[in-house]
């Protein structure tokens, strides 16, 4: 059971810095370009950019294009939603 619970915080994790940066895409992409360096550096700039975990930010930097439209943000705030729900009846039990 810990190790399902540690599971779901750590996609919570990562859902919650995908609505973060893709509130602000413009943003996201603006400290993307202005990293000369390799993609360790690009993921320190997301997580100071944006204050996301460096697990969160290595998940960021692998998003698909295609994820940053309004519905996909969508989907991801209803799945962070379900585990949330999932998460506090965890607590509860």
């Amino acid at each position: 059971m810990n190790e399902e619970r540690n599971n779901l915080l750590m996609r919570r994790e990562i859902l919650r810095g995908y609505v973060t940066v893709l509130e602000r895409a413009g943003e996201l992409l603006q400290v993307c370009a202005s990293v000369d360096s390799d993609a360790a550096a690009a993921g320190s700039a997301i997580a100071e950019a944006f204050g996301v975990s460096d697990t969160a930010s290595d998940a960021i930097l692998h998003l698909q294009v295609r994820r940053f439209t309004p519905t996909a943000l969508e989907e991801i705030r209803n799945e962070l939603d379900d585990l949330e729900r999932l998460l506090r009846q965890t607590d509860s039990a």
